[in-house]
């Protein structure tokens, strides 16, 4: 070091702010933490529930049910179950937090600061994207409740 320079300020600069601020990757990093908790969720669940359809079950070559096939038919037929529980919560947990967290950042950086308008905002994009397959009606429904719960959620936790 040049004498007398460690007196001087740096500037606040930070490596990886720049990447960090894209909203681009916020959105995939959260999928990818979304889809891998879901994943996580989806398996326990799946393993603890056992309410699966009778249609669901899948007849064994004699046409025997599981309760009544061999205990390897009926293992194969639950871990199928569990591993479609789990890929469809991933999926579901994926969705949630690309669109949350791209629109919560886009909605940021338009506004210029973060307060729970973000959120509500984010929340209900969130809640429209995953109940959309239902219809407009269930559309409007997850994005008020989604909307609803990101409000609670940020009044509970404060700002970050």
């Amino acid at each position: 070091m040049v004498p007398g320079t460690d007196t001087l300020p740096q500037p606040p600069y930070d490596a990886f702010n720049p990447v960090m601020e894209s909203c681009a990757l916020k959105a995939g990093i959260g999928t990818v933490g979304g889809w891998g908790m879901g994943i996580l969720l989806g398996l326990f669940m799946g393993a603890l529930g056992g309410e699966m359809s009778q249609n669901a079950y899948i007849l064994h070559a004699s046409g025997k049910e599981p309760p009544q096939a061999p205990i390897l038919e009926q293992m194969r037929v639950s871990y199928r179950a569990v591993g479609k529980r789990a890929l469809g919560m991933g999926a579901s947990f994926a969705t949630i937090t690309c669109v949350f967290s791209g629109i919560e950042c886009v909605v940021e950086k338009f506004r210029g600061k973060h307060d729970v308008i973000n959120g509500a905002a984010s929340g209900c994009a969130a809640g429209a994207a995953l109940s959309a397959k239902s219809g407009p009606a269930m559309a409007c429904m997850g994005c008020v409740g989604f909307a609803a719960f990101s409000v609670a959620i940020e009044a509970v936790m404060g700002p970050h």
